[in-house]
């Protein structure tokens, strides 16, 4: 990557920092940042900065979330679910450190100056995904403006408060540090080991993750547009409330892998009624059939051989085959095109991607929503959306693809809005008019 210039790092700081001017040795800033009421930051030490720059171009910083040098990295962390039994709070970890007798230290805690410069400079890259401000740059400038800064002792004076220690204070995240007597380039597994010990020890659940999308408030699905328009109206339909209960739980959810299967009940609930329908459907036509009569046994025989193979499927099956099931669904609720509607208002490259990208935990399972033919579309839709949940729900060792919690997400986040717009036709065919 190239390297960052003085004058790059200055304008990734603005986003944060109202920074006016700079001389060799200072930034001066526009707005003093009030840290109580008797303490004000005008400038601040442009050595910090120079230092970091430093870090930073020496660093590998191919994944936008990690930085590495040789004996050293720092990653970021996310929380995974709730607040354990212990209580802990994520502030409070800034205090945990270990060490080992393989020349490893680790630490929690605020991130570094290098690695703040590096996501800001992240931010000011233009690319569709990235909001003009981000989640993150929103929550720092909150943080300065509410006085949210901690690090600072009341008595402190301008002299002794670091760039680097407010940035580390008001930037929303945790980062964990790794250190080595030595150099190494394990310090993912070794990471991954020191998040499981803390897991142990507090009942705290913490992630090394590959990507920064949340902190740009993307990776979910998001409605955009739909209620900015007008303010919205009052319902005209009634819902069933056990469908309206798990795309709630979606919705709310911060798993993609929640979100994927509780949008996914949404469509089993009606897999055995849909099933039996088209079975009875199957047999009633066969009998209608005018090539068929009663008073040959041949034909008798072919509805028995019908009703027998159906049954063994789904004793094999251990209940109604899913992925047709799943099929009947998509064909008797979903419409092509008010699904590529909503595709194209979410994320319209989302389309070209799904006709030539398949999850890397799945088989090959492309589908092409914009081709004309209706049954066949959804059939492979039906089997994109079936694969995928089953590498959710099966673990099994063995040569078939399975999805990794966390390692995956990313790319689980982008079969989720295929899935949500289905279940949200599937919720909306069986309202009832008030």
């Amino acid at each position: 990557m190239t390297e960052v210039t003085h004058e790059e790092a200055i304008e990734a700081l603005k986003l944060v920092l109202d920074i006016d001017a700079w001389t060799e040795n200072h930034l001066i800033l526009e707005n003093p940042i009030n840290l109580d009421s008797h303490t004000q930051v005008g400038r601040l030490e442009n050595a910090d900065l120079k230092i970091a720059i430093g870090e930073l171009n020496k660093a590998n910083r191919e994944n936008a979330a990690q930085l590495k040098w040789n004996n050293r990295c720092e990653f970021l962390i996310v929380r995974n679910g709730a607040l354990g039994p212990a209580g802990i709070m994520p502030r409070d970890l800034e205090e945990i450190a270990s060490s080992d007798e393989t020349g490893l230290k680790y630490s929690v805690g605020n991130p570094s100056l290098e690695y703040s410069l590096n996501l800001l400079l992240q931010a000011k890259t233009p690319t569709p995904s990235i909001p003009r401000t981000p989640f993150f740059i929103q929550n720092a400038r909150r943080r300065i403006r509410d006085r949210r800064v901690r690090y600072f002792d009341p008595s402190s004076t301008e002299s002794n408060i670091s760039l680097g220690g407010l940035m580390g204070e008001v930037m929303p995240l945790m980062t964990l540090r790794i250190e080595s007597a030595r150099p190494r380039s394990d310090f993912k597994d070794a990471a991954e080991a020191f998040l499981f010990q803390l897991a142990f020890n507090y009942d705290v659940s913490f992630r090394v993750t590959s990507d920064i999308e949340h902190l740009f408030g993307a990776g979910r699905v998001r409605r955009r547009g739909r209620a900015a328009e007008a303010a919205m109206d009052a319902p005209r339909m009634t819902y069933n409330s056990d469908l309206v209960h798990h795309y709630q739980l979606a919705v709310s959810a911060e798993s993609p892998m929640l979100q994927y299967l509780s949008y996914y009940h949404i469509a089993e609930h009606f897999f055995e009624k849909v099933f039996n329908d088209d079975f009875v459907e199957q047999v009633r036509r066969k009998i209608a059939d005018p090539a068929f009569s009663l008073k040959r046994s041949k034909d008798i025989q072919g509805v028995i051989k019908l009703v027998t193979a159906t049954q063994r499927r789904v004793r094999d099956e251990g209940g109604v085959d899913e992925q047709r099931a799943l099929a009947l669904v998509l064909e008797n609720f979903v419409r092509l095109d008010r699904l590529l509607d909503d595709l194209r208002a979410h994320d319209p490259d989302l389309i070209d991607y799904y006709k030539t990208n398949s999850p890397s935990f799945s088989e090959n399972v492309p589908v092409n929503l914009e081709v004309d033919r209706d049954a066949e579309v959804k059939a492979a839709l039906a089997k994109r959306i079936y694969q995928t949940r089953n590498s959710l729900v099966h673990a099994k060792d063995g040569a078939r693809p399975k999805y990794f919690p966390f390692v995956d997400d990313t790319e689980l986040s982008k079969e989720t809005p295929l899935l949500r717009f289905c279940a949200e036709q599937i919720i909306i065919a069986h309202g009832k008019v008030m």
